[in-house]
């Protein structure tokens, strides 16, 4: 038994006549009958009577009909979701974002959604470093991190971030002697392992201002760090995106140092195909040029 023979099986059923059968099928007359004898060769069963009136079903067909029927559809309904699937335009996305893109990574994926609202989208707040290995396995689609992307990895800038200090606006910042007015203050620190990537970024930052901090406190979250800087309870480092979600009493000061800056863009395993990925990947690109276009 095969697929073709239950649809030959299910389309006669339905026209009750080999003419019509055999031309909504696009088959001749005498092919569509010797599907209809295989089938019933198969099963045993005789499952039409011809007669004056075209084929009818015998009590066999009828009770087997509803279930060929039930799979014809289900297969039909699986050729329309591999086409699809194949498109890019229905599936599920697994993307990753950090703080630097924590406004840019929910407005793309906001537009998109209204473009290709089948394709479902997991977005998970990631260090960078957890993106990149998760990338890497496959556990992620995408990613927006920061560049450059190391192969198989491959990236596309979107934007740039860099680091400023936060500190309270009670305090007495002098910002051309910055490191001398923050020495009376105690240092926080976001917890290295939970971002490799900006503990990086600081360390080369310090090393080329000849400073060295020693952290009294710290965090396993940005979010914690602004908090305590709330509180007056010291100063941080931390990208200039966490404006975006820190109270009016945080003060930020930049940090003028091109070791204080890097690329934000979106990055993926090129390894490994995904046809909703490419979609959002030509559809994102496509967006950010009518930005600038707009600009």
């Amino acid at each position: 038994m095969d697929f073709d023979q239950l649809r030959t099986f299910c389309q006669l059923a339905t026209d009750g006549n080999y003419r019509v059968a055999s031309e909504h099928l696009c088959i001749t007359q005498s092919a569509l009958t010797k599907k209809i004898q295989r089938l019933e060769a198969h099963t045993g069963l005789v499952l039409f009577e011809r007669g004056r009136q075209g084929a009818c079903l015998t009590q066999a067909g009828l009770t087997l009909l509803p279930e060929a029927q039930r799979m014809v559809d289900n297969f039909n309904a699986f050729q329309a979701l591999t086409h699809l699937v194949a498109e890019g335009t229905t599936g599920t996305l697994k993307i990753g974002f950090g703080i630097s893109s924590y406004h840019l990574a929910p407005h793309y994926i906001a537009q998109f959604k209204q473009a290709f609202p089948n394709i479902h989208i997991v977005l998970n707040d990631m260090p960078s470093q957890l993106q990149t290995e998760s990338l890497l396995r496959g556990e992620l689609h995408l990613g927006f991190n920061r560049l450059p992307a190391i192969p198989p990895l491959k990236g596309i800038k979107f934007s740039s971030d860099h680091l400023v200090v936060a500190v309270h606006r009670s305090q007495l910042i002098d910002e051309s002697e910055l490191w001398n007015s923050l020495r009376h203050l105690d240092y926080l620190r976001l917890t290295p392992e939970r971002g490799l990537g900006l503990a990086k970024q600081i360390e080369k930052l310090l090393i080329e201002q000849n400073q060295t901090l020693h952290p009294a406190q710290e965090a396993d979250d940005i979010l914690t760090l602004l908090a305590l800087v709330s509180a007056n309870i010291g100063f941080t480092i931390v990208p200039a995106s966490v404006e975006n979600i820190a109270n009016e009493s945080v003060r930020f000061i930049p940090l003028p140092s091109s070791s204080a800056i890097w690329d934000v863009g979106l990055i993926w395993n090129e390894d490994l195909g995904n046809s909703a990925r490419d979609s959002f990947i030509k559809f994102i690109v496509k967006e950010k040029l009518e930005e600038l276009k707009r600009l």
